[in-house]
């Protein structure tokens, strides 16, 4: 009997989730037609309720973009990419659809390219999420722990010397695996979602105006405060914004 119990509630739970993927498999495939035939806005609506169902992937992230782009949506493009590749950060073609989509973000900032090392070193921690950071840095302890079981048990001298090479790389994919998740954890995005925001000395519109930005923008998130975000841009300058003017960067 309580197996039984156990099927029929087993049943009515997957029953309700079965609905909902089909539900979001149906609006993905008309966002997908849509887009096809050129009714970018009804692409985005279609899209846009998927996301409002909890239900996202680095695909749905890069379609939304493009429907976004054509539609002449500039901050809606930038950020359904930067999107896409803050869970694929190999998406190639995410990466080259933002950089087109940059180009008509009137705030941009061409900051002088790092030194090679550090593009070398920063190109290979956003190779990977953070959770896959991790997982590659326990596969490697695993492999480090075989080998040492393996040299204690057989005394095998390059099995001795693979253990070295082994240990650095595991330290060297930790210390990747750290940065990854300080770097996620720290750092809150969001894109500029306003034609225009007139960026505040404090959060509230009877303080001093310091400068505007423009849709598109992607910036930093230091402070939330009721209806009011303090941003950080890449030359240095913060003030507050009302957080209407933004969209956080999932």
């Amino acid at each position: 009997m309580s197996g039984n119990r156990s099927l029929l509630l087993l049943f009515f739970i997957g029953i309700p989730l079965f609905a909902v993927e089909e539900e979001i498999s149906q609006h993905y495939k008309s966002g997908m037609d849509a887009y096809k035939k050129g009714q970018y806005d009804l692409a985005i609506q279609e899209f846009e309720s998927i996301l409002s169902s909890n239900w996202d992937s680095p695909e749905l992230y890069y379609n939304l973009g493009n429907a976004f782009f054509r539609s002449g949506n500039t901050a809606g493009a930038v950020w359904a990419f930067e999107s896409c590749l803050n869970l694929s950060p190999t998406h190639s073609d995410a990466k080259y659809n933002l950089k087109l989509a940059n180009l008509k973000v009137i705030d941009r900032m061409d900051l002088p390219d790092p030194p090679l090392y550090l593009q070398w070193y920063l190109g290979l921690k956003e190779q990977f999420t953070p959770t896959t950071w991790i997982n590659i840095t326990l596969f490697i302890f695993f492999l480090f722990s075989l080998s040492v079981t393996v040299n204690r048990l057989f005394l095998f001298s390059l099995v001795q010397n693979l253990r070295g090479i082994i240990l650095t790389i595991f330290f060297i994919s930790l210390f990747l695996a750290l940065h990854s998740i300080w770097t996620d954890k720290s750092l809150d995005l969001g894109v500029i979602y306003s034609l225009k925001a007139e960026v505040r000395s404090e959060p509230n519109t009877f303080s001093t105006r310091l400068f505007e930005v423009h849709e598109g923008l992607k910036v930093s998130i230091n402070q939330l405060e009721n209806d009011w975000v303090k941003i950080e841009l890449l030359d240095g300058k913060t003030g507050w914004i009302s957080n209407d003017q933004i969209r956080l960067i999932q």
